[in-house]
């Protein structure tokens, strides 16, 4: 089977209702229960501003999005240095197994390497394990000591 050409690009305002609808199929992947309780415009406040809290990439295939990923800054005081958090990675269903998701980590790992980061952090459901797989295959080690702790405020 011939690899597919797969570009990532940065998404734009203009990909905003495309953003939501990844967003919200991830979280039906993920067993969040419906409906979302954010909105294009809070979408538009905290993506699209002179001071965005995170990137969108975009996993395309003849100029159509085919799965994205949503990344930010965070902080490691043990490496005294900025570490990049991915909150989201999905990849459409029908497009798994393709090089999709191989692609978009890594472009994060060269936008972590260009900005001078010191690693690459993210969360993955223990039940997933096409996903651990996933992850492994791409270097990643699966932290079994550590547990995400959440405050909703």
């Amino acid at each position: 089977m011939p690899s597919l050409k797969i570009t990532i690009r940065i998404a734009t305002l203009k990909d905003i209702e495309l953003i939501h609808s990844f967003i919200a199929q991830k979280a039906e992947f993920d067993g969040f229960i419906q409906p979302l309780p954010l909105s294009l415009e809070q979408l538009q406040k905290t993506l699209f501003t002179d001071s965005p809290l995170a990137e969108i990439l975009l996993a395309e295939v003849n100029q159509t999005a085919v799965g994205f990923a949503l990344i930010y800054p965070t902080f490691s005081s043990f490496l005294a240095q900025p570490t990049l958090w991915i909150d989201d990675l999905f990849v459409l269903p029908d497009m798994r197994h393709q090089g999709v998701g191989t692609a978009l980590i890594e472009e994060i790992a060269e936008i972590a390497k260009l900005r001078n980061y010191g690693r690459i952090e993210w969360t993955v459901a223990t039940r997933n394990t096409p996903a651990i797989n996933f992850y492994k295959k791409q270097g990643a080690e699966i932290l079994d000591n550590l547990r995400l702790c959440r405050v909703v405020v």
